[in-house]
């Protein structure tokens, strides 16, 4: 598994039968040793994750188990809408700033 923010959306008009109805995003992994990575990931997301949301994403088997179907043709999938990351001695500062804004507001509500 691995934490990402939700970076985009992907429109796909044309696709294959077993992902009709599905939702996908763009999203920017982190390295929790280093800097947020340069890549980016296409992810299947049932759970309604927003723009702008750290989310925790599976690849593979699990990916496809939480979709609930594992003959579909997906790699990986938000399996979890981020309401707070603790991390301590990491040396990517928008992590820990990530992580900060991830903490609960001054009312007792979840930031995100």
């Amino acid at each position: 598994m691995f934490l990402a923010k939700v970076v985009g959306t992907v429109w796909s008009t044309k696709k294959t039968p077993d992902l009709e109805g599905m939702r996908f995003l763009v999203v920017h992994p982190y390295d929790l040793d280093k800097e947020p990575t340069k890549n980016i990931v296409v992810v299947a997301d049932r759970l309604g994750a927003g723009v702008g949301e750290m989310v925790l994403c599976a690849y593979g088997k699990a990916a496809r188990s939480a979709i609930g179907d594992q003959e579909m043709s997906i790699e990986a999938a938000v399996v979890g809408i981020v309401d707070r990351v603790d991390v301590q001695d990491t040396e990517s500062e928008e992590l820990a700033r990530a992580a900060r804004e991830l903490r609960p507001g001054d009312n007792g509500t979840i930031k995100r």
